[in-house]
C-alpha cells in the first residue's frame, strides 16, 4: 500500500511539472501576441507529439529562458528537429494570427 501511495505522489509531482512547461510555452506564445487559445493548442500539439525530455527543454528554452524558437530548434540534433516537423501541420490547424506589417 504504501508503494502504490509513493508512486501516485510521484505521478502527480511529474503531472505538475508537466503542467508548468505548457504554461510556460503558452505564456512565452502569448507574451508573442497570440491568443491564449492558440497558444494552447500550440504548446498542447507539442507536448502530444515531441519526446516528453524534448518537450521539457523546449519549455526551458523558449518558455524560461525566452530564447528565439527558430535558433533553438535550429541547435538541435537532427533526429530531434525532425520531431518538431512532425508537430508543423498541427501547429498550422491551431489558427496563427497573420504576421503584424
Amino acid at each position: 500500500m504504501r508503494h502504490l501511495i509513493l508512486s501516485i505522489s510521484a505521478l502527480a509531482v511529474l503531472g505538475a511539472c508537466s503542467g508548468g512547461d505548457n504554461k510556460a510555452i503558452v505564456k512565452s506564445c502569448t507574451a508573442e501576441g497570440e491568443a491564449v487559445e492558440t497558444c494552447t493548442c500550440i504548446a498542447d500539439a507539442m507536448e502530444a507529439k515531441l519526446d516528453p525530455d524534448l518537450f521539457k527543454r523546449t519549455a526551458q528554452a523558449i518558455g524560461r529562458e525566452k530564447r528565439d524558437v527558430e535558433s533553438f530548434v535550429t541547435s538541435l540534433p537532427t533526429e530531434e528537429q525532425l520531431q518538431f516537423a512532425s508537430v508543423v501541420n498541427d501547429m498550422f490547424t491551431c489558427k496563427l494570427a497573420p504576421p503584424k506589417e
